[in-house]
């Protein structure tokens, strides 16, 4: 049985800029997934991420032991209308007050979907913020059949 068409690079790149938003896994012995939104830089292939971390933060944890990611984002209609996007790559820090780190402020401000800060079970004040890029390895999409 075939699992819906693949997707073409052209319309990956423009599904991941503009859906803003997906599930982030950590790789380790239990990985870790989170919903998250990014957004997708176009020109130069990446998805840009500010994390969020409290003192006991799981995220920082997982990254501590490997940068390894897996990042999906889907659309769901119906049966017959749906999208999905696999990105699987590094995730490195992008140093504070930098010129990317202002690239990735800007690409993050216009692709991502916005989040509330009430998420957080804590203060905004207690968490530190990061910017974060992930160094794209592997894509691939697929879609419903006629979905073009």
């Amino acid at each position: 049985m075939d699992y819906g068409t693949a997707m073409t690079d052209e319309e990956i790149g423009s599904f991941l800029a503009q859906r803003g938003h997906g599930v982030l896994s950590f790789d380790g012995d239990v990985p870790y997934g989170l919903p998250i939104s990014f957004g997708y830089d176009v020109l130069h292939n990446r998805c840009v991420f500010q994390l969020l971390f409290a003192e006991d933060s799981k995220k920082s944890a997982y990254l501590d032991e490997s940068a390894a990611v897996n990042l999906v984002a889907d659309e769901w209609r119906s049966p017959d209308e749906w999208r999905n996007v696999v990105v699987d790559g590094e995730l490195s820090a992008i140093p504070d007050e930098s010129p990317e780190a202002v690239d990735a402020a800007a690409v993050f401000a216009e692709f991502a979907t916005a989040v509330g800060l009430s998420i957080f079970d804590r203060p905004i004040e207690e968490l530190d913020s990061g910017w974060y890029e992930l160094d794209i390895r592997e894509l691939s999409g697929r879609q419903a059949p006629g979905m073009e």
